[in-house]
């Protein structure tokens, strides 16, 4: 994938417009048939989105991750794809949760089991990195976050088989998906979301940069 370096004002600009997140935890972040997704719902998904991303970023430079951020991946900032990501995943997620729940669907004792395990296994990886603290959320909230991405994921495989197609068809990146997206009453609340600052909510390469200067 080419990339485009453009950092400058728009990296700039926006990490001073930025809101502070454990501040803002019960601002609406989107909406989805008239279930409110706050700050402090969508929590997870920045998380794990961060995380994800900053992979790629010391993949991209190792001393200088910060920079990844900034860069133009297929015309759109990587700070901004990863934040629409984490929109766009809490939606799917509320979409299928709440299908799961039209239907009744319930987890197994092993699926409990397993959504317990890696609910200990998330926070315990936050609270070791101080993302806990930096997210302005409990381990009650993320634990029902998880929750309700389980059975989402537990739905998404049985609407996926209902429909003769794969799980896959259905991720929040898909064509299929996007038709099912339509038929739902959801919206994007931008005054919030552009305001977000994925890419350095939980992440801080202050002490990395001063290293490598």
């Amino acid at each position: 994938i080419a990339a485009v370096i453009c950092y400058g004002s728009s990296w700039q600009t926006k990490q001073r417009q930025q809101l502070v997140y454990a501040e803002s935890l019960d601002k609406v972040a989107a909406s989805v048939n008239e279930t409110k997704l706050t700050l402090r719902e969508i929590a997870f998904y920045v998380a794990y989105e961060e995380a994800e991303v900053e992979k790629q970023a010391f993949a991209y430079d190792a001393e200088h991750p910060k920079k990844y951020w900034g860069i133009r991946l297929n015309k759109t900032y990587v700070y901004a794809a990863a934040r629409n990501a984490v929109i766009q995943m809490a939606i799917h997620d509320e979409v299928f949760y709440e299908m799961a729940m039209q239907e009744a669907i319930e987890l197994t004792d092993d699926e409990k089991q397993t959504l317990e395990d890696r609910t200990n296994e998330f926070w315990q990886d936050l609270v070791e990195d101080g993302k806990d603290e930096l997210l302005g959320v409990s381990e009650k909230d993320i634990a029902e976050t998880m929750k309700r991405i389980a059975y989402a994921q537990k739905y998404q495989s049985i609407y996926a088989q209902m429909q003769g197609t794969s799980y896959e068809d259905y991720d929040f990146t898909s064509e299929t998906y996007q038709t099912l997206l339509e038929k739902q009453d959801y919206s994007i609340n931008k005054r919030v979301v552009k305001r977000l600052g994925v890419g350095s909510i939980t992440l801080d390469y202050e002490d990395l940069e001063k290293e490598n200067k």
